[in-house]
């Protein structure tokens, strides 16, 4: 995919008077590109559409009744504590490079679920 850059710079070439051959070649892209980005008038950026799906099963969802229970007792606990008390209770089951997944989890479970955040 090209970024929005290229485009720019073949949608600048093309202002100039160049071919929409030449425009592609000073830009880097090929002409077919060229042209799908003309005909859509659009950047790259524009055309990306965010993904309404998981790319892989929760690996948390099992236990995520567990954690909310934990978070709900004390709020202040860290998702680094919890991590290492699954793994200690499930051997085998979590894997270190899954603690950034349940971090996020618990990021967006604080911001919708959790307790206000104090306003100075």
């Amino acid at each position: 995919m090209k970024n929005d850059y290229e485009v720019l710079r073949m949608r600048h070439e093309r202002n100039k008077g160049k071919t929409q051959e030449q425009a592609a070649d000073r830009a880097g892209m090929s002409v077919r590109t060229a042209r799908k980005y003309e005909r859509l008038a659009k950047l790259p950026s524009q055309l990306k559409q965010p993904r309404t799906h998981r790319t892989r099963p929760n690996p948390f969802d099992a236990d995520w009744p567990w954690v909310v229970a934990q978070l709900a007792c004390d709020p202040a606990l860290q998702a680094k504590t919890l991590f290492a008390e699954l793994v200690q209770q499930y051997p085998g089951r979590y894997q270190p490079n899954q603690l950034r997944t349940l971090q996020r989890h618990i990021a967006t479970w604080r911001a919708q679920h959790g307790p206000a955040k104090e306003c100075f």
